[in-house]
């Protein structure tokens, strides 16, 4: 015991000194940058940020929304077709051709994942703009926020309907995989149908994106402080930050309790 307490205390002397210099540099950077923005003119840049979010709003975000299902489709379908004609083409042998219609795959998953949230904040700006200035010269016109409106839905249906073809596609790839995107239990099914290699692959991802989430709500967190004391943008936006961010912290020391416990299981 008294080596394992030896050689723990090595390990935060020699770690001290570089945490020390984070945070102290850390310090010095956030104190100078306060300065800087108490000596700059603030009231004109926060004007100018909300002339931008505005306009963003106002006359961006509709045009975007009928956009992006079209862009999503023109780089989607050609990745996934390619995929569906190399396996119907695959005899099964080399398994680096696997290897690359699953990174094919997987790639689609990843746009329509990012495409679904950006049709999301998309709607959400489009719809604050609306609502807010409802009534006043400034109003949205309204075709344009039904245009944006119907192609939110529209992309919302094209989003599921590709997710739901790259996942029977995968199934053709990997017959053990079970699991229908319909399903409310599709996660928790596809998981049970991985092979031991991969829920290791898929642990270690996870652990990356929870550090990665971790490391962008602190920025976030700092980026909203400066805001709430230069621009009076007020604490919600720190407060939607911190709840994320503590519902990743409880999730993830949850399971790790759960888990490590005899026989637990997800």
């Amino acid at each position: 015991m008294k080596d394992n307490n030896d050689a723990a205390r090595r390990e935060n002397k020699k770690a001290l000194p570089k945490f020390a210099l984070i945070i102290t540099l850390s310090l010095v950077g956030g104190a100078a940058l306060g300065a800087a923005l108490s000596l700059l003119r603030v009231e004109n840049l926060g004007d100018a940020l909300a002339a931008a979010g505005a306009w963003f709003s106002r006359y961006a975000a509709a045009p975007l929304l009928v956009t992006l299902p079209l862009l999503e489709l023109a780089i989607c379908l050609p990745i996934y077709f390619g995929a569906k004609k190399q396996l119907s083409a695959w005899d099964g042998e080399d398994e680096s051709v696997g290897s690359e219609i699953e990174a094919r795959l997987a790639v689609c998953v990843w746009i329509t994942g990012l495409a679904l949230i950006a049709n999301l904040f998309l709607l959400a700006a489009m719809t604050a703009d609306f609502v807010n200035n409802a009534g006043t010269p400034r109003m949205m016109p309204a075709q344009m926020f039904f245009s944006g409106l119907g192609a939110f839905l529209a992309h919302f249906a094209v989003c599921v309907v590709l997710q739901q073809k790259l996942v029977d596609l995968t199934k053709r790839l990997n017959p053990e995989k079970h699991g229908s995107v319909y399903d409310t239990k599709f996660r928790k099914k596809w998981l049970d149908s991985c092979d031991e290699a991969e829920r290791a692959v898929i642990g270690q991802c996870a652990y990356k994106a929870y550090q990665a989430v971790s490391q962008a709500c602190l920025a976030l967190w700092l980026v909203f402080l400066l805001g709430g004391m230069f621009f009076d943008w007020g604490f919600l936006p720190v407060l939607a930050v911190c709840i994320i961010w503590g519902v990743g912290q409880s999730v993830y020391s949850y399971w790790c309790l759960k888990l490590d416990k005899p026989g637990g299981k997800m």
